[in-house]
């Protein structure tokens, strides 16, 4: 079931939307052209490869995606995207060139300065197109002393080409192309326990799952699907645009109200990187924190911080209950309770009941230990597990418990030893 609309039914931004799709993608199985065609069957337009067993679309490649990706590109092409990239051995001409590409976002040396930095420890650039990082600039005023004074901080919206090249680059060894996208959709009707439904089925079954993720059952909905090289099976992502958002982006007049269907592949290509490619993902879960710090005081800048990359590194509590990150300063690090199941194990730990433990093939883990220390990393379960995928190769399917329990023996008591390290070593910083 591609991208389908009942003719009478077509709105213009759904004809925009398709006609958007042919023009940037190709098959992500055949890589030929896509095209808008009639379905007979169904009496409708659709947007796809004319081989109706196909499914699902890549971006067609330019060749600046392809040289940030790694790819061997001619010498003059490489030459030319280089000569539009951020001068990184001359500061003030980067910073010139910034201010003209975004005049409303930059309006001082300081800020300007701050982003480039910030880029440069991403590897990311915003002059290139598509750019890979966006600076967006908030501004906060209080009365100190009889005095209005201002504050000023700059934050970045990573664009989905910004995740993707940064990926590539940053895991070389992983990096297994872009993911391949459809809608919903689209997706459901490719899986086996839906072959021979119609398509008001597959719809129906598609609000249910738009309803329980994003409580909103007609929110336009993609996939994102695809693995890294160190994956035996595909990662399926989904990314969501509701209503509330559509309407956040008109009253902002943001152009992701014209594209909403966009924006909602958009995500979920983002969210894809952040769950694939661990070690992608633990970069900007340091650096976003850093940028939450800076903008305090500022609460647009850290609702945007929040909101934009939720998924990474935010510091639990703080938005509800005004916590700061290192409040926990001189707590002693807990330690580990785990337990082999046979007797020669090096994991040592009280015992539990089996529904409170985290079982494997010959050990189990304290899932109470366990919580307490990845929170006192800052570790969600999607961290640990996308962890546990890069570092013993396992799928990261299903909960933290069910990858835990694909590992053996010997990788549980080394993944034990690594958090026990991890938790002491931050211990050790809040003394330093």
């Amino acid at each position: 079931m591609a991208y389908e609309v009942k003719g009478e039914e077509m709105t213009q931004e759904q004809w925009d939307e398709m006609k958007k799709i042919v023009q940037e993608n190709i098959c992500a199985v055949c890589e030929g052209e896509l095209t808008i065609h009639t379905n007979p069957e169904n009496g409708t337009l659709e947007v796809g490869c004319l081989y109706r067993d196909h499914h699902g679309y890549i971006e067609r490649e330019t060749y600046t995606q392809a040289f940030r990706r790694g790819a061997e590109i001619h010498p003059a092409i490489r030459d030319a995207i280089e000569r539009k990239m951020v001068p990184k051995d001359d500061l003030g001409r980067a910073m010139n060139l910034l201010a003209l590409r975004y005049p409303r976002a930059i309006e001082n040396p300081e800020s300007a300065a701050l982003f480039i930095m910030d880029c440069c420890r991403l590897d990311l650039d915003p002059l290139i197109q598509p750019a890979e990082a966006v600076p967006v600039t908030f501004k906060s005023r209080k009365k100190k002393d009889g005095e209005w004074e201002e504050k000023v901080t700059v934050s970045m919206i990573i664009t989905d080409d910004g995740w993707l090249s940064m990926a590539a680059r940053g895991c070389k060894e992983e990096w297994n192309g872009p993911p391949r996208t459809m809608r919903l959709e689209e997706y459901l009707a490719t899986l086996k326990e839906n072959e021979g439904k119609s398509r008001e089925e597959i719809q129906a079954i598609a609000k249910e799952i738009k309803q329980s993720e994003a409580k909103d059952p007609e929110a336009w909905c993609y996939a994102a699907i695809g693995r890294s090289k160190a994956m035996t099976e595909d990662t399926v992502i989904y990314g969501f645009f509701t209503h509330k958002d559509l309407k956040k982006a008109e009253d902002g007049r943001l152009p992701a109200f014209d594209t909403p269907g966009n924006q909602a592949r958009v995500r979920a290509r983002k969210k894809f990187v952040r769950e694939v490619y661990p070690d992608c993902r633990q970069r900007m879960i340091d650096i976003s924190r850093e940028w939450y710090e800076r903008s305090d005081g500022i609460k647009a800048a850290q609702e945007f911080i929040d909101a934009e990359y939720r998924l990474l590194s935010i510091p639990e509590g703080s938005e509800k209950t005004g916590e700061q990150e290192g409040e926990k300063v001189g707590a002693r690090a807990p330690k580990a309770r785990a337990q082999a199941t046979k007797p020669a194990s090096a994991l040592a730990a009280e015992e539990k009941s089996p529904d409170e433990t985290v079982e494997g093939e010959g050990f189990h883990i304290d899932p109470t230990w366990l919580k307490e220390s990845l929170q006192e990393l800052k570790w969600s379960d999607d961290t640990a597990k996308t962890f546990l995928a890069s570092q013993y190769k396992v799928s990261p399917q299903g909960t933290l418990g069910d990858v835990i329990s694909r590992l053996t023996r010997e990788q549980a008591e080394e993944f034990v030893k690594e958090i026990q390290d991890r938790v002491a070593q931050k211990q050790m910083e809040l003394f330093t």
